[in-house]
């Protein structure tokens, strides 16, 4: 039998209208919403179903849309009978499964992307910076580029055998894209966030992150949480608040993580429970023979508990 290992998709999933289908009166989403409005103090629900789209990409916002949308697939597949045997997120996405894990509940983490995404603005604008997708070049040859890009530029995700992404100061991201290039990369992608996450640039914020988990009551995980930090499962409550302030300004090592939770599943079904389609394609990018599923609406919840192989990719 397979062990179900929910994933969730972070900053850049989120789109216009995501999660509408969960919507009716006294749902667990209407419910979800109405609650988180009243934590956040603004209609979130609102700006999600609505838009306009360049409201959804401010940072502040996105983080709240992508985390809120995500609990909510979160709790429906739970409600369903459809249990996770472990659980990791990327970048913003491993706040949702912290709560998968059982090790902090949804409002208190609201509370904490609420405070990330205030925190990724502030320093995005004090050290502005951006992130590259980079397609085909070896890890050492774009290594050997950032290191003579003349500024802060570093490799803050490893995504998949042949996806890098780098965070870079925003005065030398036409140059180092340029140089990318010419050093071989099939393509170069501005990502479309507000700094350069994951990096040293965000080192301020990652202190600032570290004084905020230290107020939160964070319990034991029930499930294997896998850490963007490490790519291994977090030993304990204590070790989860140091990964997720040192997450801030650490590469997340998807591949890593990716390969430790095959090589501890004899076999597993990946669910990316949320906007999109991004962790399945790396996954298969990682893994071929892996089983994967999207889920992102009720249809899709009921054809996973009715079985239906078409929905397996």
């Amino acid at each position: 039998m397979s062990s179900n290992i929910f994933i969730y998709p972070g900053q850049g999933a989120q789109k216009v209208g995501m999660g509408t289908e969960f919507l009716k009166t006294g749902s667990i989403a209407e419910n979800i919403w109405r609650r988180a409005n009243e934590i956040i103090g603004f209609n979130l629900k609102e700006k999600v179903m609505k838009g306009p789209v360049t409201e959804l990409q401010r940072t502040e916002i996105t983080q709240l849309a992508v985390y809120i949308t995500e609990i909510i697939i979160f709790k429906e597949l739970v409600n369903n009978g459809i249990i996770p045997s472990a659980t990791a997120g990327h970048s913003l996405g491993e706040y949702v499964a912290v709560v998968t894990s059982g090790a902090l509940s949804w409002e208190e983490g609201l509370e904490l992307v609420k405070f990330r995404g205030k925190i990724f603005k502030e320093i995005g604008s004090r050290n502005p910076g951006g992130m590259l997708a980079v397609i085909g070049i070896q890890e050492d040859k774009l290594t050997k580029v950032l290191s003579a890009a003349g500024g802060i530029a570093e490799i803050v995700n490893y995504n998949s055998p042949g996806q890098l992404v780098v965070s870079a100061e925003k005065t030398i991201m036409e140059k180092l894209r340029e140089e990318i290039k010419k050093a071989g990369a099939k393509l170069v992608v501005p990502l479309k966030v507000s700094g350069g996450f994951h990096s040293s640039l965000m080192d301020s914020a990652a202190v600032k992150m570290e004084a905020k988990l230290e107020k939160v009551d964070i319990k034991e995980p029930r499930i294997k949480l896998y850490a963007n930090v490490t790519g291994r499962p977090a030993k304990d409550a204590k070790q989860i608040k140091d990964l997720l302030a040192r997450q801030v300004n650490s590469p997340v090592r998807w591949v890593k993580t990716i390969n430790n939770i095959i090589n501890d599943f004899e076999e597993s079904l990946f669910i990316e429970a949320g906007p999109g389609k991004t962790l399945r394609g790396l996954i298969k990018q990682i893994s071929r023979s892996q089983k994967t599923v999207g889920l992102s609406s009720p249809e899709d919840i009921k054809a996973l508990k009715k079985g239906y192989k078409r929905y397996y990719e």
